[in-house]
């Protein structure tokens, strides 16, 4: 009976956890929670308040990834095309130090801001797991569009042209 009773308080811990750490993940229909993040040229940026009237694309990624470094350089030219239009593109890589993360971002040339999370702390606050990981938002601050795996260009590009 108290082993019995035991299994059962394991599995309800088990599943609260599970359902609390799910409810952290941003959702479709979800704003952004909060955070600062730095550049990896010594700026910060406020999300969301920095944001505001924009439509973005949150890419979060790792180097080591093959699908990231593919995906970057198709949201540079979607960034290039739509900046003007009030797009914006923060990639946050995930868990690597700034200095590798500077050397790897200036191979590949992109225009937008590369964010650093070397804590892995909004990771944690956006519910990422895994990279990439790719979300749209309005420009009211809303989660449109959630990617799971790599975006291709072609996707996005539809994506952020349904909230111009």
């Amino acid at each position: 009976m108290i082993l019995r009773l035991a299994m059962i308080s394991v599995l309800l811990l088990t599943l609260l956890t599970a359902a609390g750490s799910a409810n952290a993940a941003l959702r479709i229909g979800s704003k952004l929670p909060p955070v600062t993040l730095s550049g990896i040229d010594g700026t910060s940026v406020r999300i969301p308040e920095s944001l505001k009237g924009k439509v973005v694309i949150l890419h979060l990624w790792q180097i080591g990834c093959s699908s990231c470094k593919l995906d970057m350089p198709a949201m540079d030219l979607l960034y290039s095309n739509y900046r003007r239009k009030g797009l914006e593109v923060l990639a946050v890589n995930v868990g690597q130090k700034k200095e590798t993360v500077k050397a790897f971002a200036a191979e590949l040339g992109v225009s937008y801001p590369i964010l650093i999370d070397p804590d892995e702390k909004s990771a944690r606050l956006f519910g990422v797991t895994d990279v990439p990981r790719t979300y749209v938002i309005d420009r009211s601050g809303v989660v449109r569009y959630k990617i799971l795996g790599s975006a291709t260009p072609e996707m996005l590009k539809k994506l952020i042209l349904s909230l111009f």
